[in-house]
């Protein structure tokens, strides 16, 4: 008997093997496969993402460490917000780790006793939990509290790393007036970008998807500006300066506008696939600090002497003062085109008593016509002449910030390295060069 049945469960097996690949047959590919996620929102992209990050995070962490002697006394504002934003991103990324081997391990104590093919959500949307589907059934239920937590870190990550690389702009543009146009455009875009990842807390998932377009704008447009102001202080504030080969300055500047731009590109490719790269903030996060740190050491090594510096405020004084010049000949011009404006009008105003037998006065509508034409000229004028007299304030400003600015860092450098200069004096001594950086100005 128990032969008679193993002989009908083979003859089962056979015939449903033969229909399977029968019905196989009859397609040319797996119908179900066009139902299947694109593989960057699979757990192994997850994973590997978030190890690259950490790894990103970590070596940056060991970079600040070792050069705090260095950069702790050069700028100590902009070493605490990169060690800050550093730790911050640290803290992020471990607590992502956490949770995605969390859930990974959860999912194989179950049946069907494998890893899901999806990446873990973070964190996880309010669903229905369907009984019959194995991958949701042990899904992990994020309470109100973790949900607010875990979205309150993220945002205190991102307005950190931009607020880093916005004072981190404000050593390039060192002037009250370049500050104060950095914060004010900069510093609302990230507040704001970090102000909507908080708001569907607060006002619900009816607001979800306005937030979260209103922060990838606020993104793509930091990134953007970011961008423009180091490719600006590069190829045309300090150019000279910026890259020259000694001491790896002009590696630094091609490192940190080379990171600029992946991190524009990252930024626009997030906007239209952000339910597929869930990972792809914290990269972005990573990127941006490493591009401030590089930035940090290009503009220490393209950093001018006093000299140079007192050079350019000299020529700068000097075309201030022909500008001066020029728009006292220019007032003086529109006083006499005024006051030839007002014979020619009044020679056409009837008077009392009028003589017609009187012999006339010779025109000038030559003159007249001049006239008209150069207070015309002028008027179409007056907003350019506004543009230039607002550059040549920025730029005097910028040549007086850079100066005071130049002043200090020699002081601070002299003090970092004059420690090594009297520690290598000493012959029996091991030879201390930092990060030899070349001449510092």
């Amino acid at each position: 008997m128990t032969r008679m049945m193993n002989g009908y469960a083979c003859l089962l097996v056979l015939c449903l093997g033969q229909a399977t690949m029968a019905q196989d047959s009859a397609y040319t590919q797996d119908p179900i496969l066009k139902y299947r996620p694109p593989f960057v929102q699979s757990l192994p992209v997850q994973i590997l993402l978030a190890g690259i990050t950490l790894t990103l995070a970590a070596v940056l962490l060991f970079h600040l460490i070792f050069t705090a002697q260095y950069h702790w006394p050069l700028a100590r504002t902009n070493y605490i917000l990169q060690l800050t934003g550093v730790i911050t991103l640290l803290i992020s990324i471990s607590a992502a780790i956490y949770v995605i081997f969390f859930v990974a391990i959860q999912q194989s104590q179950h049946w069907p006793y494998m890893l899901s093919y999806l990446a873990v959500e973070m964190p996880a949307s309010h669903r229905t939990i369907n009984s019959t589907d194995p991958t949701l059934l042990y899904q992990q239920i994020w309470t109100p509290t973790e949900r607010a937590t875990w979205v309150v870190m993220n945002a205190t990550t991102s307005v950190v790393v931009q607020i880093t690389h916005i004072q981190f702009l404000t050593l390039l543009f060192p002037s009250d007036l370049e500050a104060r146009l950095i914060f004010g455009l900069l510093g609302p875009l990230a507040i704001i970008s970090a102000v909507m990842q908080i708001l569907p807390l607060i006002w619900g998932n009816s607001v979800a998807s306005i937030a979260e377009d209103t922060r990838n704008v606020c993104n793509v447009a930091l990134s953007v500006l970011f961008t423009s102001f180091l490719i600006i202080w590069g190829f045309f504030v300090n150019r000279r300066q910026a890259w020259r080969t000694d001491g790896g300055t002009a590696a630094f500047g091609a490192g940190a506008i080379l990171l600029a731009f992946i991190s524009t590109s990252l930024n626009f490719l997030y906007i239209p696939k952000q339910d597929q790269y869930s990972w792809m903030p914290k990269l972005m996060w990573a990127v941006t600090l490493w591009q401030s740190f590089l930035g940090w050491w290009w503009w220490v090594g393209a950093g001018m002497g006093v000299r140079e510096v007192e050079e350019l405020l000299l020529r700068e004084n000097k075309r201030q003062q022909k500008r001066l010049l020029r728009a006292q000949r220019r007032k003086e011009q529109r006083e006499k085109a005024k006051s030839v404006w007002k014979g020619v009008t009044g020679a056409f105003k009837p008077t009392i008593k009028a003589d017609s037998d009187a012999p006339h006065a010779p025109s000038n509508d030559g003159s007249s016509v001049s006239t008209i034409t150069e207070l015309g000229w002028s008027a179409l004028m007056h907003p350019v002449q506004m543009v230039q007299r607002w550059y040549a304030r920025l730029r005097h400003a910028h040549l007086t910030a850079a100066h005071i600015q130049a002043t200090e860092r020699a002081e601070r450098l002299h003090q970092v390295y004059y420690r090594e200069e009297e520690r290598n004096a000493d012959p029996d001594r091991q030879q201390v060069v930092g990060w030899g950086l070349g001449s510092f100005g």
